[in-house]
């Protein structure tokens, strides 16, 4: 994986109108709004995840990482628009085909019409234009939905009035019903679990995140973290305050009327309108004063995680790698939990090498067993592995997981890939969280608030806590004096 620079800004003042806290993706979008629109704002990453984490002198991203093209995400591309970042990032990226492997067979699922019909045909002979036709109507199945989220609703409904209005909302809209038609034991069905954040995808999450992912699954130069870095990078530019990647906040500070953070590195208290939060709650609730956490006590099981995605770097040389072998693959492995594991090649430290990235599912009690459980477990990823690849194993330089080597993710302050189990009754088996946190003037803007829609859900929740923001310092600021966007 190539080097990315991590710059970070000293905060500039001591009072802002809004802290951001925490490196999911959803946080540093938040920010990069907020500055556009003219607020001052600081970001904390805390949690360590914006940035590749080094084991030895390599760098290793946390986790797989692919997105749908922008335009299939409308909440995605209106953002970079309003941002002026469209064209950075489209640079940035590049369509690959999704492969499947199993111990007989290996194809892709191209999008380029000349390379899908002849590979389809080689694997499924007369059979190939029905499996096409398949995978088309699994793409329709996550476009049926596009006409609600265009109405840009305000999800999760909130309040009595909001959810009132929501349900009077949804029975417009008959597609978000439809699930996809992808066999449950198809193996291209099980991407589903990697391209959500939940244990049980619903209806509209499954068919809306895989749909997305087989329209053309785009690969961003850097991974998640590389992508992180562009946005805040463009934050910083538009005034914000961004901090290291390595910088984190001793405790959040909620008494006598004021709402802001104490870092770790400094005793100064900087104080803000608001938190917005973009790490998940059990993180955020061990920085709230002891005496305030039972606010959480409710909300903390709403959406709750018993697994995880667990991720395998394994470092090699690229003459190593199986001929043929792409850059994103979903691997048969009837042996792991979920049937399947998810793989993407990319770019190591040494130009020669190639760093392969695996997930799989993974009970998170798992980890209180120590450093042999969970190699227990690698070691079953790899006999998985040596059912399609069974030469490659003696070739590697480096084995990671961020379980054991990454030192935010062993000191609890994050976990990579929680799979969330929804609650009873969430609205369209797609929202857990509202954006409302559990204290006053904290917001949520993490993967908890829609965990069924995946990277999508990041950038909605987003945009709603802007939202949110923005209405109740504009509602308590009638001299409008803050400067213009």
């Amino acid at each position: 994986m190539s080097a990315l620079v991590h710059k970070g800004t000293a905060p500039g003042r001591h009072v802002y109108d809004v802290i951001v806290v925490g490196g999911q993706l959803g946080g540093i979008l938040a920010t990069a709004l907020f500055a556009r629109r003219g607020l001052q704002v600081l970001h904390v990453p805390h949690d360590g995840m914006c940035a590749p984490y080094t084991h030895g002198d390599v760098k290793l991203p946390f986790a797989p990482f692919f997105i749908p093209p922008i335009k299939a995400v409308p909440a995605f591309d209106e953002t970079l628009h309003e941002l002026g970042l469209t064209t950075a990032v489209s640079r940035a990226m590049h369509l690959v085909p999704l492969q499947l492997l199993e111990q007989d067979r290996w194809f892709e699922l191209s999008h380029d019409e000349k390379r899908r019909g002849p590979e389809l045909a080689r694997v499924f002979g007369a059979d190939a234009e029905g499996f096409d036709e398949l995978m088309r109507k699994a793409q329709a199945a996550g476009d049926a939905s596009d006409s609600f989220f265009q109405g840009h609703p305000d999800l999760p409904p909130e309040g009595f009035f909001g959810r009132w209005k929501f349900k009077r909302q949804l029975a417009r809209f008959p597609g978000l019903g439809l699930d996809t038609p992808l066999p449950s034991d198809a193996l291209v069905r099980k991407l589903a679990t990697f391209v959500g954040s939940v244990e049980t995808p619903g209806t509209l999450g499954r068919a809306r995140t895989l749909g997305r992912a087989l329209a053309g699954p785009a690969i961003f130069q850097g991974g998640r973290e590389g992508l992180w870095q562009v946005i805040a990078d463009r934050a910083r530019e538009l005034g914000a305050d961004v901090l290291a990647s390595d910088e984190a906040i001793e405790r959040l500070v909620l008494e006598g009327g004021t709402t802001g953070v104490r870092l770790t590195k400094t005793d100064t208290i900087y104080r803000a309108g608001f938190v917005v939060a973009a790490t998940d709650l059990d993180v955020l609730t061990r920085l709230v004063p002891e005496k305030l956490r039972k606010a959480a006590t409710k909300v903390l099981p709403t959406v709750a995680a018993q697994k995880a995605l667990l991720t395998l770097n394994l470092v090699l040389p690229e003459r190593a790698l199986p001929r043929g072998l792409g850059a994103l693959a979903l691997v048969d492995a009837p042996a792991l939990e979920g049937g399947a594991l998810l793989l993407q090649v990319g770019p190591a430290t040494k130009p020669d090498d190639r760093v392969m990235t695996i997930q799989v599912i993974a009970p998170i009690a798992l980890r209180g067993g120590g450093e042999p459980a969970i190699r227990a477990l690698i070691s079953q990823v790899h006999a998985a592995l040596a059912r399609v690849m069974p030469f490659t194993k003696p070739h590697l330089t480096l084995e990671s997981t961020p379980w054991i080597d990454a030192v935010h993710v062993v000191a609890g302050r994050a976990e990579v890939a929680p799979l969330f189990q929804l609650p009873p009754g969430a609205w369209l088996g797609a929202a857990g969280l509202t954006t409302a946190s559990p204290w006053k003037h904290v917001l949520l803007a993490g993967r908890q608030v829609l965990p069924g829609l995946g990277f999508e859900g990041e950038v909605l929740a987003a945009q709603r806590a802007v939202k949110m923001v923005e209405s109740s310092l504009k509602k308590n600021d009638p001299l409008k004096t803050r400067k213009p966007a």
